[in-house]
């Protein structure tokens, strides 16, 4: 009988296990904490890498991802000050295995504040590329004819100062949270449609309480079949389609911005 009750509570032993993810996330939170807090000396370039990339794999542990520094970290700096060259933030960055890459730009950006003490990075966009193109395909497949447009979204190139992603984001929380999202779309389409394309499309993205800040490139059906291959018709350059557009929402405001590319200069401003 004893025997029996020892089987049956064995089990009980590999309950934690469950809770991997939180534990492996809360060392790699510890380690960064005690790492930046430690005054008595100073960090080391190698150790704060190490701190950071004990961080962001910790967080990201669920997803079963390979995060590889890209490098060594570096002081983010303000060009355009000369006052205040630097932003008092530290980044380094990472490439993920698991999502492949739209671009040879494009790796997950982690920025550490350490003024205000907090972490920032993009690895949700990542995460989320492909359901934010599914949201916004919704949208325009009310405004242009199914199958004549390509639609490619552009992970984040900085995190967001107002807010820090969690590991586990739905999608509606994500676009809630999103200031706007980068978007690139080709389709076959005469200019001449448009000022109609953008004054409804102002009206779906304000439905949806989505910001974006995007490109429109008007082809014909020849432009469109030669734009290279799918995704990476966003790269190829310099263009000679025969409409380019740029558009602009911030999330939670009315005004629209459309500019022509092409020839530089403003369309149109609608409130």
């Amino acid at each position: 009988m004893q025997e029996e009750k020892k089987e049956k509570r064995q089990p009980k032993k590999h309950r934690w296990l469950r809770f991997a993810p939180q534990i492996v996330l809360g060392l790699g939170l510890l380690a960064a904490y005690f790492s930046w807090r430690d005054h008595r000396r100073k960090l080391t370039q190698q150790e704060l890498d190490t701190a950071l990339t004990r961080y962001i794999q910790g967080k990201y542990a669920i997803y079963g991802d390979t995060l590889t520094p890209v490098g060594e970290g570096k002081v983010v700096y303000a060009p355009n000050d000369l006052f205040f060259p630097t932003t008092n933030q530290y980044e380094l960055e990472f490439e993920t295995e698991k999502y492949p890459k739209r671009s040879e730009k494009e790796t997950v950006v982690l920025r550490y504040n350490y003024e205000e003490n907090t972490l920032r990075d993009t690895y949700t966009s990542f995460v989320l590329r492909e359901q934010v193109e599914e949201k916004f395909r919704e949208i325009f497949d009310r405004i242009y004819e199914q199958n004549s447009y390509d639609l490619v979204i552009a992970v984040q190139a900085a995190p967001w100062k107002e807010y820090d992603y969690s590991a586990v984001e739905t999608i509606d929380h994500y676009l809630h949270n999103t200031p706007y999202s980068n978007i690139s779309i080709c389709v076959i389409r005469g200019q001449e449609k448009i000022e109609e394309d953008m004054q409804e499309l102002l009206g779906e993205l304000i439905q949806n309480e989505y910001g974006v800040d995007g490109v429109v490139y008007y082809m014909d059906e020849e432009e469109y079949k030669n734009r290279g291959l799918k995704g990476s018709w966003i790269e190829h350059g310099p263009y000679s389609y025969t409409k380019r557009v740029r558009f602009a929402r911030q999330k939670e405001k009315v005004e629209f911005s459309i500019f022509s590319l092409k020839e530089g200069n403003n369309i149109k401003h609608t409130p």
